[in-house]
């Protein structure tokens, strides 16, 4: 118990700016950052511009397998089965908070709704729930496209919920921000493969 309130106390000298909710734009990652708390349950709502080709933001989306190598955080991330347009995925990794590491082990469906969302809900493991999804929105130009994403998470930690809003935040911004790293490195290299190609 003495530990726990330690934690707390340590914890809370760390974010005593505590006001929800919250939103930030932050014009060095060009991210949009909305969160807030209701009941424990955190929402987080992420966007950003970002121009490249419909297909191979779709690509980097539903790499399932692949998912590990770019979102921080991720360890493994194993694709299961598709049911008709519903992909079962089975994701491990850690999640840090300070110097603490939370495991997070899990079991999500998937729901792809060409061309433009992804449904994503959690089936099983150790968070308490998980409902949210991707959003593309075409802007005029034909490869100028808004990516976001937003969703409710209840991980139970044992911490105040304003910690555990940020925390939650913080993290899927690292994951958001590992998507559009991928993108951007898939887009320069497709460019360079078609440029050795003419």
């Amino acid at each position: 118990m003495k530990n726990n309130k330690q934690l707390i106390l340590i914890l809370f000298s760390f974010t005593c700016f505590a006001t929800s909710p919250v939103t930030t734009w932050s014009e060095d990652d060009g991210l949009r950052v909305d969160s807030s708390i209701d009941n424990g349950v955190v929402y987080v709502e992420v966007e950003s511009l970002i121009e490249a080709p419909h297909e191979l933001i779709w690509e980097v989306l539903t790499d399932y397998n692949r998912l590990a190598e770019y979102i921080p955080g991720m360890h493994s991330s194993r694709l299961l089965r598709y049911e008709g347009q519903t992909a079962f995925v089975e994701q491990h990794g850690v999640s840090e908070l300070l110097f603490f590491k939370i495991p997070i082990d899990v079991v999500v469906k998937t729901i792809e709704f060409k061309p433009y969302s992804i449904s994503i809900e959690l089936v099983s493991g150790n968070l308490d729930y998980l409902s949210g999804g991707y959003h593309l929105t075409q802007i005029g130009d034909e490869d100028l496209w808004v990516l976001s994403w937003s969703g409710f998470l209840d991980p139970s930690l044992p911490i105040p919920n304003f910690i555990a809003e940020r925390f939650i935040r913080n993290n899927i911004k690292s994951q958001f921000l590992g998507i559009i790293s991928q993108i951007e490195k898939e887009k320069r290299r497709s460019g360079n493969y078609a440029e050795s190609e003419n």
